[in-house]
């Protein structure tokens, strides 16, 4: 069963701008509708957690894509993210049942250059 702890992005250097989620996800082509339910449903925590700014969910155009969908969270900064992956409902939330078929590769960025 996949936990908590590999739900949840590696701890970063200590940045104090805002950071940027980037979760890839394995979702095989014939269960797209049920990895999209349960995205939506936990994904309703994180829009109310203190700090969180945005939250965009993408599918690969291209069926044998390694990582078919792709979670963008953009937070004010790495300590409300980590306040909003630290409690027991977020625990309970990213290891529902269903999550263990899905796995995921969630890693925190910040900006280095931005265009436009």
């Amino acid at each position: 069963m996949i936990g908590a702890d590999e739900r949840t992005a590696a701890v970063g250097t200590g940045t104090t701008g805002s950071v940027t989620l980037i979760n890839s996800f394995q979702v095989a082509e014939d269960r797209d509708v049920e990895f999209h339910e349960l995205w939506e449903r936990t994904s309703r925590y994180f829009t109310r957690q203190p700090g969180f700014r945005s939250l965009r969910l993408h599918r690969a155009v291209s069926a044998d894509a390694t990582y078919r969908w792709v979670n963008v969270a953009t937070w004010e900064s790495e300590a409300a993210f980590r306040a909003a992956h630290a409690t027991a409902e977020f625990r309970e939330v990213v290891t529902a049942a269903g999550w263990q078929e899905f796995p995921s590769s969630p890693v925190l960025f910040e900006v280095v250059t931005q265009v436009g």
